[in-house]
């Protein structure tokens, strides 16, 4: 029988954010990165990845220090008014970016699977679906995507095999022809398609082997940039860096394009597209979890789910704002760039410089 101690293994904690991970980056991070950076675009995921890992070694000081949970370290490190004001930024990141990846998962379907479906409808359902995940805890979530893992994972390495084939070296040249501002540019981008990476720091009650989780989110991270190299490389190595950049999801246009030897799976795209459904609904969940937790904590709520309830009908709301208003995203990218990316990579040097100071105090 299972376990039900709301506490997840290593193992999980990798497969989750793995698919955390991968899934939001390998569907958005290929055509921006093709616009800006043409053949360079491979460096911008070498030099994120490299500046993750040395963002990752930066929480796992954080871990190493912190005693319980996360919230209660905020406030121990900042004060109780400090510590909700910045519970209160992680809520909105939360909720922000369940938001923004519904918009892009219900897009999804739309376009590769129910092209006449409603919008509104899509997304109640999947969120419904979402709210039951949230309700069950972090473990039902674990054990769940544990066994989805090899199902979604080993079809994809099959067929970015297979488009290796049709690879032309020579569409990744010229190299070194970005200007330096631009190449700054995608590397951030990079880096905020990497922040989910920061989970560890609510993992650590959750988790089973808290003392490994640095180590956990930094092989993700390799493990990430790796796969996004590869399907960098195999993009434009098929459709050069300018058709990339105009195409609205490459990955799955390419792996739509994979003949199977043996005439196997027509609707190869369908098919594939169940791979960034489940990982960018996976993404989703936890935004939704966590925000609900943080509510939880915010008015001290033990025992019921309006919390989570809230955290749903907000995530629906902006979802429809994503939906109804284009240019609602250019306002989420300007907000993750120029207010979430530098507050996440700021707080956790603050938080250790805090720490430091306390400790010499006493």
């Amino acid at each position: 029988m299972f376990s039900n101690n709301r506490r997840i293994s290593i193992r999980q904690v990798r497969r989750l954010l793995l698919l955390d991970l991968f899934g939001i980056s390998s569907l958005l991070l290929p055509g921006l990165l093709a616009r800006q950076a043409g053949p360079d675009g491979i460096f911008a995921i070498v030099v994120g990845t490299v500046l993750g890992l040395f963002y990752v070694w930066i929480l796992g000081r954080v871990l190493h220090q912190m005693e319980g949970g996360y919230y209660e370290y905020l406030k121990k490190q900042t004060g109780v008014f400090l510590g909700d004001v910045l519970l209160i930024f992680y809520l909105f990141f939360f909720l922000l970016l369940s938001a923004f990846v519904l918009n892009q998962l219900t897009g999804l379907v739309l376009s590769w699977l129910l092209p006449e479906g409603s919008y509104g409808t899509i997304c109640l359902l999947v969120l419904v679906l979402a709210g039951f995940g949230a309700a069950r805890g972090i473990e039902g979530r674990a054990r769940i995507y544990e066994i989805l893992f090899w199902f979604l994972g080993v079809p994809l390495i099959i067929m970015l095999v297979f488009a290796s084939r049709t690879v032309d070296v020579n569409y990744w040249t010229p190299v070194f022809t970005t200007e330096k501002s631009v190449f700054g540019q995608s590397v951030l981008a990079v880096l905020a398609l990497l922040l989910p990476v920061f989970f560890i720091l609510f993992l650590k009650p959750h988790c089973t082997k808290p003392e490994k989780l640095s180590r956990c989110a930094g092989w993700v991270l390799v493990t990430n940039g790796v796969l996004n190299a590869a399907v960098y490389l195999i993009l434009t190595g098929n459709f050069q860096s300018k058709t990339t950049a105009v195409l609205e999801r490459p990955v799955i246009t390419l792996m739509s394009m994979v003949k199977l030897p043996g005439g196997f799976f027509a609707r190869m795209d369908a098919f594939m597209t169940a791979i960034w459904f489940f990982s960018l609904f996976a993404l989703m969940n936890t935004g939704i979890f966590y925000s609900g937790n943080i509510l939880k904590e915010l008015f001290m709520e033990k025992k019921t789910q309006y919390s989570l309830l809230v955290s749903l009908v907000f995530v629906f709301l902006a979802a429809w704002w994503f939906y109804v208003y284009p240019q609602a995203k250019a306002v989420y990218e300007g907000y993750v760039k120029y207010l979430a990316l530098p507050v996440l990579i700021v707080l956790p040097v603050l938080l250790l410089f805090l720490g430091k100071i306390r400790r010499k105090k006493t």
